[in-house]
């Protein structure tokens, strides 16, 4: 049986990772059969990063990869039924949204000031308090120069507002009138798209990019009819 390693529930989301839930999602569309694993410490895996997944003895990191070894492995295409040009936009629709929307998501979550206590005490929480500052401290560190480095972290917010708008209007616009962005079922770029907006908009506080997605009341349609179709029951 196939065996996923995700983080935890978080953020009242499946996980508190969109690439975990997503893995979660490419499996659930699979049909295989799969055991989940929550874990809350990457370090001992290959890339030093969940999801994971376990299968006759391979180990397979990384959400991408997972889904090419689906694909690969049960004879499974994700994309049936898409045009090569709409293949084409399905892949740049995952870049952009893995690549870009996801570090304004870190940002929003870790960068900020405002918003750390309670991203600190939703997936640390349980850490004794005496050691939870210190802990949380030096791992918020890491992220920071991570978020600094890929450039997201070296704008305001209202900066990486205004350009993940534009991402998640080209994403509007491309969904238009249809159940999923390419027709009416869902294909690999809503399993990529559908739990990163979802995470955007569960933080329990408000923020510039939750403000983006709710204020679309066609895009949270599209977020509940993922969940209800993608997700795992």
């Amino acid at each position: 049986m196939l065996k996923i390693f995700v983080f935890g529930p978080g953020f009242g989301e499946i996980s508190a990772s969109p690439f975990s839930s997503k893995a979660l999602c490419l499996l659930q569309m699979s049909g295989q059969k799969y055991q989940v694993v929550h874990s809350g410490d990457p370090r001992k895996t290959p890339k030093n990063k969940l999801p994971v997944l376990e299968h006759n003895g391979k180990t397979i990191p990384d959400s991408d990869q997972i889904r090419d070894y689906l694909e690969h492995t049960f004879d499974i295409d994700f994309d049936a039924g898409l045009t090569p040009e709409q293949r084409g936009i399905s892949r740049a629709i995952i870049r952009m949204t893995e690549e870009h929307i996801y570090f304004g998501l870190m940002c929003t979550r870790w960068v900020d000031t405002e918003n750390w206590p309670t991203t600190r005490e939703e997936l640390f929480g349980k850490i004794p308090k005496l050691m939870r500052n210190f802990i949380t401290g030096k791992i918020r560190k890491q992220v920071i120069a991570i978020a600094h480095g890929q450039g997201m972290g070296r704008h305001s917010p209202e900066e990486r507002a205004d350009r993940i708008n534009k991402d998640i209007a080209a994403i509007e616009v491309i969904l238009g009138n249809k159940p999923f962005l390419f027709g009416d079922r869902p294909s690999a770029a809503d399993a990529s798209v559908v739990p990163m907006l979802r995470e955007l908009v569960s933080f329990p506080k408000p923020t510039l990019l939750k403000d983006l997605v709710t204020k679309r009341p066609s895009l949270m349609a599209y977020l509940e009819r993922g969940k209800e179709a993608m997700y795992p029951a």
